[in-house]
């Protein structure tokens, strides 16, 4: 008898091709392997990295060691460029060439952790790339988790004010990028509520 997909098994199989091979992605669903290929092509899904040079934003994310959702945002607030696909189902499936992303990179660095990205792994490479993973890298040797100090709070609002970016602001205070701009969010959050209490 006919299985039904449901939504959950094309998200997965959205976010797997490219990453993992077919007979891994069908055995992962208990489909047939002919199954699995009918639906890419129904999907207008293919191997994207192999046959565009573009991939999806889970095949980039897994190469940026970064979660979907974090990509997802870059596309929609931070103009990562990227292409879109519709398919007969009006799922809408996002597709971004390595040399657009590299681009957007370079000019957006204190959103991106060079040193989780494997050398060469995201074709073609530029060359200030290596540069930027071992500043990382060095960041990183220095920085030991600690709790926010009051003081370190006003200095990330005061920087932030000033213009700064997360990534320098971290440089300064001796954190990650992420984790300045995870605090940031919190104080901001935590700001609105107070003003909003004191109305």
């Amino acid at each position: 008898m006919r299985r039904e997909w449901t939504i959950e098994e094309i998200n997965y199989l959205e976010e797997s091709v490219g990453v993992y091979k077919l007979k891994t992605i069908a055995k992962k669903m208990n489909r047939t392997c002919d199954s699995v290929v009918m639906k890419m092509n129904r999907l207008g899904l293919s191997n994207t990295k192999m046959q565009t040079g573009s991939l999806t934003l889970g095949e980039l994310a897994k190469q940026l060691r970064v979660d979907r959702n974090t990509v997802k945002g870059w596309v929609e607030k931070h103009r990562l460029p990227c292409t879109q696909k519709i398919t007969r189902s009006s799922k809408r499936f996002y597709f971004v060439n390595p040399s657009d992303f590299w681009k957007w990179a370079e000019v957006n660095k204190e959103k991106v952790q060079f040193s989780n990205i494997e050398p060469q792994t995201l074709l073609p490479e530029p060359e200030w790339v290596e540069k930027e993973r071992q500043k990382d890298k060095q960041v990183n040797k220095r920085r030991v988790y600690r709790t926010w100090a009051t003081t370190e709070d006003q200095k990330l609002v005061a920087l932030r004010e000033g213009g700064h970016t997360f990534k320098e602001i971290g440089e300064r205070l001796n954190r990650s990028a992420y984790s300045v701009e995870h605090r940031y969010k919190r104080l901001s959050k935590n700001l609105k509520t107070l003003h909003l209490f004191n109305k």
